[in-house]
């Protein structure tokens, strides 16, 4: 055995509900033992304490008496449990007896002065033993030590005590049919129900879920789909993640000429599941072992909702085309979001594998993600923003390069050379298209300038005319966004591709999103209306990345463009 690993399917548990529930995996089957504490000193020492609830393993009978929060006395007894990986994985729950225990000090430590030591957070832990006798346990001694002790993997205690609401839950159907796990058939609908009851009504948690009962995208949608919405608000648990999801429902895709449908209806191309199912299918997903930073499925569900809503991002820096990827990840998520989320269900996971819609395999080079945990993935090497984004394009650059893109043989300079290949490598015009042709399953046609650029050479200008003039021809014909590629900087130009979004003939200008940055972190000295040279442009929105030129200088900046022989979807 490798790896063990166990996820809490959301981070902080309601209280006055069901128990929590937490997906071990392990690359092998084996016996489990699970170990809760309530801080991380606990866990590196296992014992019986005073405080009988600061540390639990599931092996070992558990009995003790508390005191509650309003005096009285209450026992708590749990068995010793055998827990068994099935398949490589299980669902465990907490037992209903020990999570009204820790109800109880939760409630005692909002005293002043608290009349407990529990913070309000449960720290966890794994243990899983080979049917050979290998153990292996997560999180390791190592992340339980020292000054960032505190942020080792734990669920917070969720306390309500705020004056129950007197609202009915406007969508009882869409309620009942969350459904819930093995024993619990009503598990979901149930934790969503005490949320909805007990949360206040100015939080803005519950102000977020009363938009979404109240959108015409929600009222719209079949109960199925209702019920996955309703879903993936309980898991979006990290902050402000739950206040986005209305901001999804706004968002529509175009699907012909002049006609747009909500995202959230949109299918994957190899499946035909809905965006809301495939985001809510990486709660279920394992995760990459090399993912340490990744504490819950939730957590890789926020991760790939972010560039969703928010898909341009931060290219690796180097040679010509390194954006290229950013740009396939921006067009693939305008246009069809769901088959985005399709494939990081593969990417994200422990294969670190998916298949494009025409069939092809691709894979996140190895080594890739545990050099980003180690540095950091917004860190001066990759500067990406989230995982979701490293996955996808260093696998689509893989792929695109082909043969071109160094093999791995597990040697350091092997893997520094597939690093350097993930960092600052781009791709030509004929990888472009073999790229966009794998992700759409749709032949895309290139059209391009010869290379070298030659300035003075009439012909190059020539050339640059023509494909400027069947650019502004396609576009509009296509009636969907296309990606565009320009010189870029001076005095050595590179290549930057772009993703087109429209032609707007009164003003005679080209409109398109610049993948160098997200619109929620717009460039320095990026403000609506300004403009900057090489190419000459102008920002037209950069809380969208939308920025401007004229026709007229995208003559002499044009490099290529890639048309798709058919619409793409």
């Amino acid at each position: 055995m490798d790896w063990v690993r166990i996820h809490p399917f959301i981070e902080r548990w309601p209280g006055g509900g069901p128990p929590p529930t937490f997906n071990i995996a392990a690359d092998e089957n084996g016996a489990v033992v699970v170990e809760l504490a309530w801080d991380p000193q606990a866990l590196l020492a296992p014992a019986s304490y005073s405080n009988a609830l600061r540390y639990y393993s599931t092996d070992v009978a558990f009995n003790a008496a508390i005191t509650n929060d309003d005096g009285s006395n209450r026992n708590i007894s749990a068995p010793a449990q055998n827990i068994q990986l099935v398949d490589n994985r299980v669902t465990w729950t907490m037992p209903q007896a020990l999570w009204d225990g820790y109800l109880q000090e939760s409630l005692k430590s909002l005293s002043t002065p608290a009349r407990t030591t529990f913070s309000g957070n449960i720290y966890y832990r794994v243990r899983a033993t080979a049917p050979g006798g290998q153990t292996r346990v997560w999180p390791s001694s190592d992340l339980l030590r020292g000054t960032n002790a505190s942020a080792a993997p734990h669920i917070g205690v969720l306390t309500i005590s705020a004056t129950p609401s007197s609202q009915v839950i406007p969508d009882q159907a869409a309620v009942q049919a969350m459904g819930g796990i093995p024993f619990s058939p009503t598990f979901w609908g149930d934790l969503l129900l005490r949320l909805w009851r007990s949360l206040p009504e100015s939080n803005a948690d519950r102000t977020a879920l009363a938009a979404i009962f109240a959108h015409e995208a929600f009222r719209n949608a079949g109960v199925a789909t209702r019920a996955d919405l309703l879903k993936l608000w309980l898991f979006c648990d990290a902050q402000s993640a739950r206040s986005r999801i209305p901001r999804l429902l706004d968002r529509r895709a175009v699907v012909g000429s002049g006609v747009t449908q909500p995202i959230i209806m949109k299918t994957d191309l190899s499946g035909g599941r809905t965006l809301i199912r495939n985001l809510l299918d990486l709660l279920f997903i394992t995760p990459h072992p090399s993912l340490a930073a990744v504490r819950t499925n939730g957590q890789l569900l926020e991760d790939v909702f972010r560039e969703i809503l928010d898909p341009n991002g931060q290219i690796n820096q180097g040679a010509a085309g390194t954006c290229a990827p950013t740009s396939f990840q921006t067009l693939l998520i305008t246009v069809n979001p769901a088959e985005y989320a399709r494939l990081q269900k593969g990417l994200l996971s422990s294969a670190a594998s998916s298949t494009l819609a025409n069939g092809s395999a691709i894979s996140v080079p190895q080594g890739v993600f545990a050099a980003a945990s180690a540095a950091g993935i917004s860190g001066p090497a990759f500067l990406l923003r989230t995982y979701s984004e490293l996955a996808f394009q260093t696998a689509i650059l893989k792929y695109a390069q082909g043969s071109r893109f160094p093999a791995f043989t597990g040697t350091p300079q092997n893997i520094n050379n597939i690093l350097q290949a993930t960092i600052t490598a781009g791709l030509t015009t004929s990888e472009m298209e073999r790229g966009l042709t794998g992700i759409f399953n749709v032949r895309f046609t290139t059209n391009s300038v010869t290379f070298p650029r030659q300035p003075a050479d009439a012909g190059w200008v020539s050339a640059q005319r023509q494909i400027r003039d069947t650019f502004l021809r396609d576009l509009p014909g296509r009636q969907q966004q296309m990606i565009l590629a320009m010189w870029w900087g001076a005095p050595n130009p590179g290549g930057h591709a772009v993703m087109a979004v429209r032609r707007e003939t009164a003003s005679s200008r080209v409109f398109y999103k610049n993948p160098q940055y997200p619109g929620s972190t717009p460039l320095p000295g990026a403000t609506q209306g300004g403009t900057a040279a090489n190419p000459p442009r102008r920002y037209e929105d950069p809380t969208q990345s939308l920025e401007s030129i004229t026709e007229s200088d995208l003559a002499t900046w044009i490099m290529s463009y890639w048309a798709p022989e058919t619409a793409i979807i």
